[in-house]
């Protein structure tokens, strides 16, 4: 997401000069810039206004902009809720707003306009909540996963509002453990302003098997994601680079990593060491659960069978079928476990 943003011109280092900063407003025409060092760390934002009170104090255009930025701005961070960054930009005045992660690195530039108006989307989202949750325990022994609350709201309705603040309505919530409890509280889905219908698993049907007696309206792609995450993803992009791809099906990803807690030996074919690496970081690409298929994917989905998705995927593979992988460099979790749960409303405080 910064790469787009960083060919509009809206990064500086702070070793350039006022005069360079105004030639690069007046190009980008946004008034702003983000101040950043070679590695994209945020170290501070300036403005036009800024730098017209640097020039009125009596400084040069020649001095350097980290003379003028403000170097404790506010940003948004990993996890924080759309809703929440639009009412603070709004509360504050602020037409943008600088996202970094935990290490204080830019992964996005927001706008408060892109962030406020979605446009309408009519893509169908199906979100699978049918799941019982075992490993939350005693937690969902009398309540379906998707409704643990996070701040005081049930996760799937989190979900749901992330998803319709990036204009999405139509909606279809796959149930069947305790799904009355589901279907009771969200209904038609009027009163969240969206369209709710459900789709039935009468027995357990994988990660997969229920798509296959999915409608669809038209031609639209369609986004399934599973009822247990929890991501500040943009799902406008998400959308626009499954688009450009021209692919049958988009599968999000993101990166995992695991310290191995000891010392790796490697040895030679005279069994003699070869090689000590200490504590090495093994790093992969994993299934996010987020996805977007074509209409024409259901085909390849057996009737009311259980089914997984990983077999759908391996049949897109096997058939020659174009797959996309779109990573997700921002917050994400699967919220598996009781401290997963704790970590995610952590966000709401």
């Amino acid at each position: 997401m910064v790469s787009n943003k960083e060919k509009n011109g809206l990064f500086i280092k702070p070793q350039a000069s006022l005069l360079e900063a105004m030639a690069m407003m007046d190009k980008n025409s946004e008034q702003l810039l983000i101040v950043t060092d070679e590695d994209k760390h945020l170290i501070g934002v300036v403005t036009d206004g800024d730098i017209r009170r640097a020039i009125l104090s009596g400084k040069n255009l020649q001095e350097k902009i980290e003379s003028a930025m403000n170097s404790s701005p506010r940003v948004a961070k990993e996890g924080e809720l759309r809703s929440v960054l639009v009412r603070r930009m709004k509360d504050m005045q602020l037409h943008f707003l600088p996202k970094i992660d935990n290490q204080n690195k830019i992964i996005d530039v927001l706008k408060f306009s892109d962030l406020a108006v979605p446009g309408s989307a009519k893509n169908r989202i199906v979100i699978m909540a049918g799941g019982q949750g075992t490993r939350l325990g005693v937690l969902t022994q009398d309540c379906p996963k998707p409704m643990l609350k996070m701040g005081g709201k049930p996760m799937l309705e989190i979900l749901i509002e992330l998803l319709a603040s990036f204009g999405f309505y139509d909606f279809v919530i796959s149930v069947h453990y305790l799904k009355e409890q589901i279907i009771d509280y969200f209904g038609d889905g009027s009163k969240f302003g969206v369209d709710i219908s459900y789709l039935h698993e009468d027995e357990p049907l994988g990660t997969a098997g229920v798509l296959s007696s999915l409608e669809l309206p038209d031609d639209e792609p369609f986004l399934v994601i599973n009822g247990d995450i929890y991501t500040d993803m943009d799902f406008s992009q998400l959308m626009d680079s499954h688009h450009e791809s021209g692919c049958f099906a988009t599968m999000c990803v993101r990166e995992f990593s695991y310290q191995i807690p000891f010392g790796v030996v490697k040895t030679s074919e005279n069994d003699k060491v070869s090689e000590i690496e200490e504590k090495p970081e093994l790093k992969y690409l994993i299934n996010a659960g987020i996805y977007v298929f074509a209409p024409s994917v259901i085909s390849l989905i057996p009737r009311n069978k259980f089914f997984l998705m990983t077999s759908l995927f391996e049949e897109l593979l096997n058939t020659k079928k174009s797959v996309n992988s779109y990573f997700i460099d921002g917050f994400w979790l699967d919220i598996g476990h009781q401290d997963d749960l704790e970590r995610a409303s952590r966000f709401f405080y």
